[in-house]
């Protein structure tokens, strides 16, 4: 065991100055709100929850206003309650999760952070007796 021994020197950051991801370097104010991050891929659920949380309002209220139809046919219809504020969509959906979906995004277009054509489309669901096998 020769040689020179140095110590090891521990170079510790005492700033906060680089310690930003790069996706947050890029985010913008909106008034007291920080603008969110591309919502597109999120579930309009997951999203409005989100933006409730950041804003720090109370979660948002989902409630089911109507359900229509013979039992195997069922349409739903969901309101959702944000800060005071009602959002319900024009159209029933053909289960509740969708429905509940379809509040979702009518409030975020409400609000302005999703647009107005990405409205969740009923034509993607599909009876049974339509599938081919």
């Amino acid at each position: 065991k020769n040689g020179t021994v140095e110590p090891i020197v521990v170079d510790f950051k005492t700033d906060r100055k680089g310690l930003v991801a790069e996706g947050e370097k890029a985010q913008k104010k909106f008034g007291n709100f920080p603008a969110l991050k591309d919502l597109s891929g999120k579930h309009p659920v997951s999203a409005l929850m989100e933006i409730c949380n950041k804003r720090k309002w109370a979660p948002p209220d989902f409630l089911m206003i109507r359900d229509s139809g013979p039992d195997h046919c069922k349409h739903f219809l969901f309101k959702v309650l944000i800060n005071g504020t009602e959002y319900k969509p024009n159209l029933a959906s053909p289960n509740k999760k969708h429905a509940k979906a379809s509040a979702a995004t009518t409030a975020l277009q409400a609000l302005g952070l999703v647009p107005k054509e990405s409205v969740i489309s009923t034509t993607n669901f599909k009876n049974a007796s339509d599938a081919t096998t």
